[in-house]
């Protein structure tokens, strides 16, 4: 395995299962999940431009499209073909998307409460953006917004975030995780979010509308797990995918849209079994 500054080992054998991760949230976060999967395969993550060393801020044109030819830019880096592409939420849209664009990249793909939406939804946060309202408007970009970004310690950090509803489920490595990687000792001796919200303001804002679109066209079998809770992947929106792409596999999981990181074990058995079904017939 070829190691670099953008790429998060997790260990395991056989084939190589790549986590593309939610916005706001570093690999870390998920390492209970990709440890339970060693069983079935060697885990992998890339860093989003986001969380890159020495990163600009939101750069105008960067979409979510981009972010998925950074993955296939960083795929063909580093020779990588048939690849388990494992998405949330972002992660589970680019990774749909770099699977229709290059097929040969991916040998499956598992995605993980992937953001979409109701079209009609979709479109009126396109309407939203295009009135440049988008940071203002669209829910999830004005809490990032005003989301803190800088505590006197590591330890009030964690105190803070923990008292967080965002949190309160969490598994505690993954919480763990959010502490390690996702904040970073400042000059003035405060820690800080490692994940820059102006990135993740930038990427809510520019969620796209059109990417039901890729559905029909997935080239590789599908795993598709939503929280039983959750408002991103909704009931509705399986039954739309279900009638666009027939032939994917469901599961529904208790949580919301964050059950990787609450429910790690249980989420990472069920997408397991699913592999070891679909890797025997390959």
């Amino acid at each position: 395995m070829r190691e670099d500054g953008l790429l998060r080992d997790f260990g395991g054998e056989g084939p190589l299962l790549h986590l593309a991760v939610a916005n706001g949230f570093p690999p870390a976060c998920y390492r209970p999940f990709m440890r339970a999967l060693r069983e079935v395969g060697h885990g992998v993550s890339l860093l989003p431009r986001p969380l890159w060393p020495e990163r600009p801020g939101p750069e105008r044109g960067v979409t979510w499209y981009t972010l998925a030819d950074d993955l296939i830019a960083a795929f063909e880096a580093r020779g990588w073909r048939g690849v388990v592409g494992i998405g949330h939420s972002m992660g589970g849209v680019i990774t749909m998307v770099a699977a229709v664009r290059r097929p040969e990249l991916f040998s499956a793909i598992v995605l993980m409460d992937p953001v979409l939406m109701d079209p009609k939804v979709l479109t009126l946060f396109q309407i939203i953006r295009w009135l440049g309202l988008g940071p203002r408007l669209h829910p999830l970009a004005r809490r990032a917004r005003r989301r803190r970004r800088a505590w006197p310690s590591r330890e009030a950090a964690a105190a803070h975030l923990r008292s967080r509803p965002l949190f309160a489920a969490w598994h505690p490595e993954a919480f763990e995780g959010y502490l390690e990687e996702g904040l970073l000792p400042a000059s003035d001796g405060q820690v800080v979010l490692a994940y820059p919200p102006e990135w993740e303001v930038h990427i809510f804002v520019n969620v796209p509308h059109d990417a039901w679109r890729f559905v029909p066209h997935i080239p590789v079998p599908t795993l598709v797990v939503r929280g039983a809770s959750t408002d991103t992947f909704t009931a509705d929106a399986e039954a739309r995918f279900r009638r666009l792409k027939p032939d994917a596999h469901f599961a529904v999981i208790p949580g919301g849209h964050l059950f990787p990181m609450e429910r790690p074990e249980e989420t990472a058995a069920l997408v397991r079994e699913w592999l070891r079904r679909i890797l025997r017939g390959a």
